[in-house]
């Protein structure tokens, strides 16, 4: 969900978005002071659990706890000196296997592994994710799943490319499932599905779809399914 704007409008886009075709989860995220975020949750929570959707609080255990949102999405929070993608296939694995992890996902991890225990039974996601440590440490940590790109940053009409390549890196080895969070258009969220990723997420496609927000989330599932095909066929 966009960071902000009218709550009022807002619930009236994820309704129609919500109608749109299936939708495995809502990210809330609501830029503001405490109460804010808790206004947003109440609002926005059971729009998304009436339609099945899972309701995911970015940030704010409380409002997540208030709410009784399905689960709590952490970040990494990592600076950007950490922000390097999976080096290039012709890089060395032992190089890598010797990198050291960002200076704040250790305690972060901790974090995750609190969440998980305080959160039993409910999702507790990780996102944030600048280097391969970051993303094992978080599996480790028994997260849900890390989503590969970041959500505080503005829109493109691209996918990143780091985002493709962490994603293409994690789903053939690991359980743990991923999000690749795309960028704008219709291209770019086929990039993303071409990963293999479990799951592909979607903002400003969504929002200022010029068919509106249940347009949008019916195309996304049809790129979705063209990418499931073009997989199974290939094997």
């Amino acid at each position: 969900m966009p960071a902000e704007g009218d709550l009022g409008l807002l619930s009236e886009a994820l309704r129609a978005a919500l109608s749109g075709g299936d939708v495995a989860a809502v990210l809330i995220d609501r830029a503001g002071d405490e109460s804010s975020r808790q206004d947003a949750a109440e609002r926005l929570v059971p729009i998304a659990q009436a339609a099945g959707a899972a309701a995911i609080i970015v940030g704010d255990t409380r409002a997540a706890g208030r709410s009784k949102a399905d689960g709590i999405h952490l970040d990494l929070g990592a600076s950007d000196a950490d922000d390097a993608p999976p080096p290039d296939d012709e890089a060395s694995d032992d190089a890598e296997e010797d990198d050291e992890p960002p200076p704040r996902a250790d305690p972060v991890v901790a974090e995750i592994a609190e969440m998980v225990g305080r959160f039993k039974g409910k999702i507790v996601g990780v996102g944030g994710v600048r280097s391969r440590h970051a993303a094992m440490a978080a599996a480790e940590a028994n997260a849900d799943y890390v989503l590969f790109g970041l959500i505080d940053r503005p829109d493109t009409a691209d996918t990143h490319h780091k985002t493709l390549a962490f994603a293409d890196w994690w789903v053939p080895l690991f359980e743990v499932p991923c999000i690749a969070l795309s960028g704008a258009t219709r291209e770019a969220v086929a990039d993303a599905a071409s990963t293999g990723a479990e799951f592909v997420a979607v903002r400003s496609f969504v929002w200022v779809h010029e068919g509106g927000p249940a347009a949008a989330v019916a195309e996304a599932n049809a790129v979705l399914d063209e990418a499931f095909a073009a997989r199974s066929a290939a094997g």
